[in-house]
């Protein structure tokens, strides 16, 4: 588990579990999202910065030396370039948000026929006192939420414990008991990892049907009446 303090902000968040976001796409070396427009906007939030120890947890001792190295892109005879085309770079980032640390993976062949960006990151286990949910996004096979404010977050996961829709299993389980208490607890309490036995059969029922499963943002008044009816309209 990693602790970060973010400076001025106040007391920080406890990070846990690995979040990869893949980004099959750039435009002048700049990394864009193709398909997902909260993936987009999280993306578009990052602000560079200098490798710490954070990104050296997060990218592992065998790259923990490429965070230093430059992109192909700013130069050619970087080591991490191949061929004066190609690149397996690391460029580090924080989440000016969270202040969650940020390490994404460039990806080129030579010629560049295939490139991408992976983005590194934790997922929070929690958010301060007095911050409410005020929706829910299934976006594939990641999951959001929205503040009130409309700032875009990570759904907070337990280690070993992620999310999942559309099929009977783990996922949407933690999903259902998720929902459930965010419902309880009128969207108050994002903590995950509490919650223990079966959750509500109405919100597992949905959690795992093909109608969870497209690319939707549920208010957390369409969450209280998932519970109340297992339907969201």
């Amino acid at each position: 588990m990693l602790y970060s303090e973010p400076p001025g902000i106040g007391p920080g968040i406890a990070l846990n579990g690995g979040k990869i976001l893949t980004i099959d796409k750039t435009t002048d070396g700049k990394a864009v999202t193709a398909g997902s427009p909260y993936a987009e906007e999280w993306v578009q939030r990052l602000e560079p910065c200098a490798p710490d120890a954070l990104h050296v947890a997060l990218v592992g001792s065998k790259d923990a030396a490429a965070l230093w190295h430059p992109c192909v892109y700013d130069d050619p005879q970087s080591p991490v370039a191949i061929a004066g085309d190609g690149c397996v770079c690391w460029q580090t980032f924080h989440d000016p948000v969270t202040w969650m640390p940020v390490a994404a993976n460039h990806f080129r062949t030579v010629s560049g026929n295939h490139e991408n960006w992976r983005y590194h990151t934790c997922s929070p286990l929690g958010f301060p006192d007095g911050e409410r949910l005020a929706s829910l996004i299934i976006d594939g096979g990641q999951i959001w939420i929205r503040n009130q404010d409309g700032t875009l977050h990570f759904l907070p996961e337990a280690y070993g414990a992620g999310y999942g829709t559309g099929y009977g299993g783990g996922g949407p389980t933690e999903l259902a008991r998720m929902i459930e208490k965010i419902v309880q607890q009128d969207g108050y309490d994002i903590t995950p990892g509490t919650a223990s036995g079966m959750p509500d059969r109405k919100i597992l029922a949905w959690v795992s049907s093909p109608a969870a499963k497209h690319r939707q943002e549920l208010s957390l008044d369409q969450l209280k009446r998932l519970r109340r009816t297992g339907m969201i309209t």
